[in-house]
């Protein structure tokens, strides 16, 4: 990040004493009360950092605010998605004093691996929550309530401004901070409607970048000399800090790999369990197939024996048959004989045509069959036997529908539909209308539930 086509000077990991001090003209925050510096306080390491100003210092303080009520925080867009990575991070170093930066990143749960934020310049902490911004949509109303909750308004909200007055606005030295006021006209900018107006937010950014850049182009005072073995101390504290980092490490390498062995070990002991079963199986199998084998040996030649004395017996009952048959044939031809010498019997009368008719009593139960369609479709399926015994049955039924064999049952759910055995799994279904018998389908006994279901849906 840093200004516009130009790339900010890498700046060294600071340490402990190279963190930048929140001077007293920072202005307090809700999240971060500002912290007065000694008057001793040296210059940071890093170009972002904000010394302490000198009497020749050029770059601006933080004055402290007013004595008197804040302004009431605008609802104006907060457009910050316009802005690059870059211009957006130094943004929000000029809204937020490292301190606050830090907090952020705490409040956001974020975090950079193998860095912590604290040794972080603020530059790439404010940089890590642009990148965020950016990314994450959950994130942004956090970060524009913050930004609101210190900049309060845009600078000229309720004016239309023109390129012209907001670079007028860069050159004005006001009271309260001057990197606050530059990070409210660049809201302001991005307002406005004209592509030059919005481009005058970068300016804005960059002007505030100079300002934070300026006191590390300052010649630093010279350091005091540490005393004496505390460079060797410093040294020594660090390496046994890195060694027992190490030490951790090569712990919980060896925990996992024990883990691991472990693991293998369990899986080596059920393979080899495996193993030992499938080769006593084999063994099994194997003499099960030696048995049979055997067996079957022995199984075939009792077989060859049993198969002798079936032929024989067959051979004897074959001639025992034909004697029979003979015997027979003997006895058919005495019969013919004697048929043909016994006298011709006597014709009797035939009886008259209206003899062969039924009675009243008869007709009176008989019942006309109507063979639906539905009926012939169902017979297609069915051999000339089963369609022979069906038409037996309906013959029966006409005659007489209360005869005790044909054994009718009501369909359940269903009134007026009858159904009679036919098969052992066949069943003819029909219906008595008065002195009309219906009939209607030849189906099979697993279709019947299904028939029922179908039947109760038909229209009476």
């Amino acid at each position: 990040m840093g200004k516009r086509n130009k790339k900010r000077d890498a700046a060294p990991e600071p340490t402990s004493s190279d963190a930048r001090t929140t001077s007293p003209s920072n202005p307090p925050t809700p999240s971060n009360p500002p912290t007065p510096s000694t008057p001793t306080a040296t210059p940071t390491s890093t170009p972002t950092s904000n010394p302490t100003p000198g009497p020749d210092s050029t770059a601006p303080s933080r004055q402290p605010p007013a004595e008197s009520a804040p302004p009431p925080i605008s609802s104006a867009r907060l457009p910050l998605l316009d802005l690059p990575p870059g211009e957006l991070g130094a943004f929000f170093e000029l809204c937020f004093p490292d301190k606050r930066l830090v907090a952020l990143c705490h409040e956001l749960k974020l975090h950079t691996p193998g860095y912590r934020l604290e040794a972080l310049p603020p530059d790439q902490v404010a940089r890590v929550l642009a990148d965020e911004y950016l990314a994450a949509k959950d994130v942004r109303p956090h970060l524009d309530g913050a930004v609101r909750e210190v900049l309060r308004d845009p600078v000229l909200e309720s004016r239309e401004v023109t390129a012209a007055d907001l670079g007028q606005l860069l050159d004005l030295v006001v009271a309260g901070d001057p990197l606050q006021h530059l990070a409210r006209i660049a809201w302001r900018a991005l307002l406005a409607e004209g592509e030059p107006e919005r481009g005058m937010a970068l300016e804005a950014i960059d002007e505030g970048v100079r300002a934070l850049d300026a006191p590390a182009q300052q010649k630093k005072p010279p350091r005091k000399a540490p005393p004496p073995g505390q460079k060797q101390a410093e040294e020594a504290v660090k390496r046994a800090e890195r060694a027992e980092r190490e030490r951790e490490a090569m712990k919980q390498q060896l925990a996992q790999a024990r883990g691991e062995i472990s693991s293998r070990e369990q899986r080596l002991a059920e393979q080899r369990a495996e193993l030992t079963q499938a080769r006593s199986e084999v063994s099994r199998l194997s003499a099960e197939v030696a048995r049979l084998s055997a067996a079957g040996e022995g199984r075939a030649l009792a077989d060859a024996r049993r198969y002798a004395d079936e032929a024989r017996a067959l051979a004897e009952k074959l001639r025992g048959a034909e004697g029979a048959r003979a015997a027979a044939e003997d006895r058919v031809s005495q019969l013919e004989r004697r048929l043909a010498q016994a006298p011709q019997p006597v014709p009797l009368p035939q009886p008259s045509g209206d003899a062969d008719l039924p009675s009243e009593e008869e007709a009176a139960t008989f019942l006309v069959p109507v063979l639906t369609r539905e009926f012939y479709d169902s017979i297609e399926r069915w051999d000339r036997r089963m369609q022979r015994a069906a038409f037996d049955k309906i013959h029966r039924l006409a005659n007489d529908w209360r005869h005790g064999s044909l054994r009718a049952l009501a369909l359940e759910g269903v009134p007026g539909y009858y159904r009679i055995r036919v098969a052992t799994d066949v069943r003819l279904i029909y219906r008595r209308d008065g002195s009309r018998l219906e009939v209607l389908s030849l189906i099979d006994r697993e279709d019947l539930d299904r028939y029922i279901r179908q039947a109760r849906t038909r229209p009476a």
